[in-house]
């Protein structure tokens, strides 16, 4: 058991995915899913909710690195939760009038939730907590088109590959403390509500290329306290995994067995 646990004051700040098309997945995630453009520097684009501070998203545009369109990758899937049923229905407003794809819908008074995937692949599920009743044409006859993303949209889950789940799952618990609950899912209990984990054994190979040299899931960031920061360190440390520090000491980073780079700040 992990001596280790985050603290409920902890966040996920960002989600960073590596792109081949940067303009093109801006143009996705602001004008379909209703993000908001922060700034941006170099290759680097950083995307916020309309009316928050918090960076949620980063898109790394990488010309060079491995495509592998329409393959498995180390990202199964991750889940955007937005908090009223109103920016639920703008989102999937939008998509349904764009004629975008969406995988697979449920409305209903336990789950709201659509899946679609991003222009390079990266399969991604819109869901809200506000569950009620209603049909897709009463959602869609609701829906405000120009609502966006406020301040307390987040990511809330993410589906990780690996060829060892046994071992991502010892990563999770006995490094980072995270609890499993009855469907197998790794979570941790957050600032903005609980974050998730699943883990999908699968044999592709793309697992081993390394995250800067693969399109699609590249890092988490996560902002510690600075208690919470110096025993994450220790506890790193005491476990003898390879890490990287800063000189100034406010960033933490650890590699989990399929490749993934987590970042810890303060």
């Amino acid at each position: 058991m992990s001596v280790f646990s985050f603290d409920p004051s902890s966040r996920l700040s960002i989600v960073a995915l590596r792109v081949k098309n940067r303009d093109q997945m801006i143009n996705f995630y602001c004008e379909m899913l209703g993000f908001k453009l922060k700034t941006e520097e170099n290759e680097l684009a950083i995307l916020v909710a309309e009316d928050g501070s918090h960076e949620r998203i980063w898109l790394e545009e990488s010309p060079r690195a491995t495509e592998r369109f329409g393959e498995v990758k180390r990202l199964n899937y991750y889940k955007v939760e937005v908090p009223t049923l109103s920016e639920f229905a703008a989102v999937y407003s939008r998509l349904v009038h764009a004629k975008y794809p969406v995988i697979q819908a449920e409305f209903t008074p336990d789950l709201c939730q659509f899946t679609i995937v991003d222009p390079e692949g990266n399969q991604l599920a819109i869901r809200t907590p506000e569950t009620v009743s209603i049909d897709e044409t009463s959602l869609l006859t609701s829906a405000d088109p120009n609502k966006k993303l406020s301040s307390k949209a987040r990511i809330a889950e993410l589906g990780l590959h690996a060829q060892d789940v046994q071992e991502e799952c010892r990563f999770l618990a006995d490094l980072l403390g995270f609890e499993f609950d009855e469907n197998n899912i790794a979570f941790q209990t957050l600032t903005d509500g609980e974050f998730g984990i699943s883990i999908v054994k699968h044999d592709t190979e793309n697992v081993k290329i390394p995250s800067h040299q693969i399109l699609g899931l590249d890092f988490l960031k996560f902002q510690l306290q600075d208690e919470q920061f110096e025993q994450l360190l220790k506890h790193v440390q005491k476990s003898q995994m390879k890490h990287y520090l800063d000189s100034k000491q406010k960033i933490l980073t650890v590699y989990d067995p399929v490749g993934v780079e987590w970042w810890f700040s303060r």
